[in-house]
């Protein structure tokens, strides 16, 4: 630019403009003439009590789960120092830190310019910058807590989005149920969830991302994407192999959404402590044989993950291949070690070549699972600065070259799930959410269930009213007479 000179000319494969497609606004007004079905009935979240939950500051209780909220321009919503009461035994501890670190997006259409399509949503724009000011009723129900956020600004001031992370109750579903077939005698119990929750919009995309904490122990990590689909252009007549034809003239080119979720891992740790392990389960068959004569056994192989070269790991459904957290020296009832496990939901790996320009940034997606041992300096999977960043491999790839061990030490779990998108018409004019996450479950960190101590709802007539008929304690039905 500076000695003005034309380095290179590019005649690019110009395509009429499509004609307007009366499909392809969202809102009201412009897409359906302001005509909404209307057999929808009100459907009201009622807490008389208000929520179970407790707030300070920052700082959330709940359902004897404890923990944090921060909030940053790159990751948006971080949940920090999750532990739980568990009673005699105190307050222990989960996790240290967990957030969702980056997203790529890229695209499988060869053509320009969608190969160049391959965003770096955190890292290159940030998705807690791009985050929303939610609206009760509409993006959350129920009785909600609304957190703000803070950004410093291109000036140096400060920026303020209001009601940006939205935490509540949600009733979700049977805990758990069981009825004794011979008396009859049923117990059942509803599960609630505590939902912590912020949306940004990256360009066309938006994305809902959601810490769940469930009753019985569990969080659940998910993601919802929903937006409008990146287009093309095409002749009339043409078709593309890459994409799908969403309207005469339009089509949606192929592509993939990558997640990767940091979990700075604190199992049974003490502030300052680094006493974990992590182990991949695997189920195997067992050979025919005499451990084996009805062919029928299979069992549950652990291999403990001694150092991070060999914690390079991928998903495999076949084995219901899973990652526990052990705490080395905290043991339960049965004499076995504390833990809480990794369960992976759908997943895909990259479908691009091993050469594809963008997995020089992103190499990281290469494997599903990456653990490293805790380094302050670690924070983000492609590195400080992907945007800048000319060199292959930087983040990841090049911190687990130190083969670092794993035996007993702070763990940092790096999971990488993705979903394969192939647009279909029902995507357009906006898409509908589709969930993809996982899971981080207790294995042996209890004694027993947690959940057993919920106590039981009142049973209620059509309209909501306690039937006193039908209390929600044990019933008694006499199967037996049935037999």
């Amino acid at each position: 630019m500076q000695k003005m000179e034309v380095i290179e000319c590019e005649d690019r494969y110009l395509v009429p403009l499509p004609p307007p497609d009366p499909l392809r606004n969202y809102t009201p007004a412009a897409s359906r003439g302001g005509v909404d079905r209307s057999d929808i009935k009100p459907l009201v979240i009622s807490q008389p009590e208000g929520p179970s939950f407790r707030v300070n500051g920052y700082a959330v209780e709940w359902q004897k789960w404890n923990f944090r909220i921060g909030f940053t321009p790159r990751e948006g919503l971080v949940i920090h120092t999750v532990a739980y009461d568990d009673g005699s035994r105190g307050r222990r501890s989960v996790a240290h830190r967990l957030s969702f670190v980056e997203m790529v997006v890229p695209y499988g259409d060869p053509k320009d310019p969608h190969y160049r399509k391959n965003a770096f949503d955190a890292g290159e724009d940030g998705l807690g910058k791009n985050c929303h000011s939610l609206r009760r009723g509409c993006d959350c129900l129920g009785l909600i807590k609304y957190f703000d956020a803070h950004f410093t600004n291109f000036h140096g001031g400060v920026e303020t989005i209001e009601n940006c992370v939205c935490m509540h109750e949600e009733d979700h579903g049977v805990l758990w149920k069981h009825q004794d077939w011979r008396t009859g005698s049923t117990e059942r119990r509803r599960s609630r969830r505590l939902t912590v929750s912020f949306f940004c919009t990256v360009a066309n995309y938006e994305y809902g991302f959601y810490w769940h904490f469930y009753q019985d122990g569990k969080i659940e990590a998910e993601v919802k994407l929903t937006g409008v689909l990146s287009l093309g252009a095409l002749k009339a007549g043409e078709n593309r192999r890459h994409g799908t034809v969403i309207a005469p003239g339009l089509y949606a080119p192929v592509h993939q959404h990558f997640f990767v979720a940091r979990l700075d891992m604190a199992v049974d740790c003490k502030p300052g402590e680094g006493l974990n392990q992590v182990v991949e389960v695997n189920v195997k068959v067992e050979k025919p044989g005499p451990k084996n004569p009805h062919n029928n056994a299979f069992f549950a192989e652990e291999t403990l993950l001694r150092s991070e070269q060999q914690a390079l790991r991928d998903c495999n459904a076949l084995s219901a291949r899973h990652w526990i957290v052990r705490n080395t020296r905290t043991f339960n009832r049965t004499g076995q070690l504390t833990g809480y496990k990794l369960v992976p939901g759908s997943n895909c790996l990259p479908l691009a070549g091993p050469d594809a320009k963008f997995l020089r940034r992103a190499a990281f997606l290469k494997h599903n699972l990456w653990v490293t041992q805790y380094n302050p300096d670690e924070c983000f999977p492609g590195g400080e600065f992907p945007n800048q960043n000319p060199r292959v491999g930087e983040g990841l790839p090049t911190w687990v070259k130190q083969d670092r061990k794993l035996e007993e030490t702070d763990i940092v779990l790096w999971y990488v799930f993705g979903v394969t998108h192939i647009p279909r018409l029902e995507d357009w004019p906006v898409m509908p959410v589709e969930h993809i996450g996982f899971s981080l479950m207790p294995h042996g960190f209890f004694n027993c269930s947690p959940a057993i101590d919920i106590p039981p709802n009142d049973a209620t007539d059509e309209n909501g009213h306690k039937d006193t008929m039908k209390g929600g304690q044990s019933e008694m039905i006499p199967l037996l007479s049935k037999l």
